[in-house]
């Protein structure tokens, strides 16, 4: 299986290549954010914040603040100073009273726009005169590393080496 494994990934080189590519995307989303950070008056951590609840609509507290490994504490501020400023929204959570649900205001779904539109200009750029079925294939590619990404986040402890 390993072989098969092995084979089917190619050259090593390559792997490296896309390795450390994916790496660049990391570090210029970061960047990215940074920026959007400073143009909305915000820190990176509300940054994070907003593109979890934009990824997971009706979010509880408790959950964000486990993505983002924060206490409870001090996911209220910070929910406290998105919502001060329009970025984000709770609403009642209709399963438990006692609980909210963290949602982007239309402001706060703008902002995280403006990302997604660099993403999109960038990537059109690269992708430009590529064949349908490459583009698609990138897009497969990029939305399982996503995913398995997140499963590696969410495992249980594993110390890096």
């Amino acid at each position: 299986m390993a072989d098969q494994a092995e084979g089917s990934l190619g050259d090593k080189d390559a792997l490296l290549r896309i390795t450390q590519g994916l790496r660049r995307v990391d570090v210029g989303t970061y960047a990215l954010r940074i920026r959007l950070a400073e143009k909305l008056g915000i820190g990176t951590i509300d940054i994070n914040a907003m593109a979890f609840v934009g990824e997971v609509d009706g979010m509880t507290p408790k959950a964000l603040g486990n993505l983002l490994n924060i206490t409870t504490g001090s996911v209220t501020a910070m929910v406290d100073r998105l919502e001060s400023k329009g970025f984000m929204v709770r609403k009642p959570n209709p399963t438990d009273r006692r609980s909210v649900l963290l949602h982007l205001s239309p402001a706060g779904t703008h902002a995280m726009q403006w990302a997604t539109e660099h993403f999109a200009e960038a990537a059109a750029a690269v992708l430009e005169g590529s064949p349908e079925a490459s583009i698609s294939d990138v897009a497969g590619f990029l939305e399982g590393i996503g995913q398995r990404l997140l499963v590696a986040a969410s495992a249980p402890d594993q110390s890096p080496r």
